[in-house]
């Protein structure tokens, strides 16, 4: 039997979101059916000097998936290298008006696969040619409101396949722009390796709470800190630590503290190799998370969390969420209220446990990547037949 041949584009290997999904995904994928291809968006010696390494390269290639840099794909003219050429060239009026980033080997290479699956719809290329964007397979990683203009450079009369963990109401405000295309839905996965609930209430004399996020403008803390100068008032015996890479004076958070007088109250804790094990092992008593529209945890790191059953509380990022809320998940955009259920998980046993084992058991019935698979599988397979 001829196999698929799939492309997964991804902008790294680093540890977020669209890196980790296509991980999840290649640890998953009929290898009987499908060959895998990654191109990774970068030179190969660019390793970014935040992350430092590049985590999910070596799991890729313990799965036998095949990777390809961009360094033979992008024009010279917009290496360091071509500087100097570049100013003579515009000097002497050969420099194109509107030159492309990529080379023309670039579009060679994408239609020798079958399906290219565009891990980020930031990271989609609007310049490829019509057969690529046919077969293409975009992603849907980042929420409008995060960005107004995530979608503002394609072509909103051209045709799309959008795969996305949007639900179909929620769609229609983030693909408004598009008159035609199809979607087919895949919430954020997993391998979910946890056989039993790690996490127990602990009548401990320190009460820690764990934020595990990226430091980043995308992923504002304010109102955590906010929250957490109401909460010392009244349960002075608190912590929190805040778990992820970047720096929080570059980011600003470090100015927010002091603004508030909470330079001191705040710990930032940096990266951690495996966040389930920070937190058990870190003996925390709740996590607070970013969460979208009443419905649930916006990110891998809140479900990894609730593998461990750590209870987690969301504040809700979305400007106008969604009016039901999601039980198993609690959404709050109400600092006061926000503090008052961070009372209750942190004192009254009962309630902690019991929204520890419904996130828990929500996490192994909605996000294994068993269950989806298979969606993604006859997604490629739709794909591939609509060349025949």
């Amino acid at each position: 039997m001829t196999k698929i041949k799939v492309l997964f584009v991804v902008a790294g290997f680093y540890r977020a979101g669209a890196e980790r999904f296509a991980y999840e995904l290649d640890r998953v994928l009929d290898k009987e059916k499908f060959d895998l291809t990654i191109f990774c968006l970068e030179k190969v010696k660019d390793i970014n000097p935040v992350w430092k390494i590049r985590y999910y390269e070596d799991l890729h290639k313990q799965l036998g998936t095949k990777i390809k840099y961009a360094d033979e794909f992008i024009d010279y003219r917009y290496t360091e290298q071509g500087r100097i050429r570049n100013k003579i060239k515009k000097y002497l009026g050969l420099f194109p008006k509107n030159p492309s980033f990529w080379n023309e080997d670039l579009s060679n290479y994408l239609d020798e696969f079958d399906v290219i699956h565009w891990m980020g719809e930031y990271i989609y290329i609007n310049s490829v040619s019509d057969s690529v964007r046919k077969k293409s397979l975009i992603y849907t990683m980042t929420a409008r409101f995060q960005k107004r203009t995530l979608y503002d450079n394609f072509n909103h009369e051209l045709y799309y396949n959008f795969c996305t963990g949007f639900k179909k109401e929620e769609l229609k405000y983030e693909l408004e722009q598009f008159k035609n295309y199809h979607s087919v839905f895949v919430p954020l996965f997993m391998k979910i390796d946890e056989k039993k609930r790690r996490w127990k209430f602990q009548n401990s004399s320190i009460k820690k709470i764990g934020i595990f996020t990226r430091l980043d403008p995308f992923k504002p803390l304010d109102p955590f800190f906010y929250s957490f100068q109401l909460l010392l008032d009244r349960l002075p015996n608190c912590e929190l630590h805040i778990f992820g890479n970047g720096d929080p004076i570059q980011t600003g958070m470090t100015q927010s503290l002091e603004r508030i007088g909470m330079q001191d109250k705040v710990f930032f804790r940096g990266h951690q190799e495996d966040i389930t094990d920070t937190a058990i092992d870190e003996k925390l008593d709740l996590s607070w998370f970013q969460g979208y529209n009443n419905d649930r945890p916006a990110g891998y790191a809140g479900f990894d969390i609730c593998t461990t059953g750590v209870p987690l509380l969301c504040w809700d990022f979305k400007p106008n969420p969604n009016e039901y809320k999601n039980p198993v998940y609690p959404h709050y955009k109400n600092l006061n209220q926000f503090v008052a259920k961070t009372i209750e998980i942190l004192t009254d046993q009962n309630k902690a446990e019991d929204l520890s084992e419904k996130q828990y058991n929500d996490v192994l019935k909605t996000r294994s990547a068993v269950n989806h698979i298979k969606t993604i599988e006859a997604e490629y397979e739709r794909i591939f037949n609509l060349k025949y």
